[in-house]
This record gives structure tokens, C-alpha cells and sequence, in this order.
């Protein structure tokens, strides 16, 4: 059981780390926002969906194609 809950915790982590990049990609591109800038921004944005329980794959699936 502890097995799969670390799995579940790293599975996690290495999808908020993908969610993150994909984020602050879009940022610069998208919106030519400087690297920096956008590392903040996304850092923030990420914070907040946590806060409010947000579904990740529900935001990358409508808002990051």
C-alpha cells in the first residue's frame, strides 16, 4: 500500500512538473512573457488552482492545446 501511494505522490509531482513547463511555455510564447516573468507567473497561477482544488487535467485538456 505505501508503494502505491508513493507512485500516486510521484505521479503526481512529475505531472505538476510537465502542467508547469507546458504552462510556461505557452506564456512565452504565446504572449512573448519574458522567461522570468513567466516562471512567476506560473508559479502563482499553479498556487492558486491548488488552492481552490482544481483539476489539472481539466485545465491542460481545454485551456493548454
Amino acid at each position: 500500500m505505501l508503494a502505491h501511494t508513493f507512485s500516486r505522490s510521484a505521479m503526481n509531482d512529475l505531472n505538476e512538473t510537465e502542467l508547469f513547463s507546458k504552462i510556461q511555455l505557452e506564456l512565452i510564447n504565446r504572449y512573448q512573457v519574458d522567461p522570468n516573468l513567466a516562471s512567476e507567473m506560473t508559479w502563482d497561477l499553479m498556487e492558486v488552482l491548488s488552492a481552490v482544488d482544481s483539476n489539472f487535467d481539466i485545465f491542460e485538456k481545454y485551456f493548454l492545446q
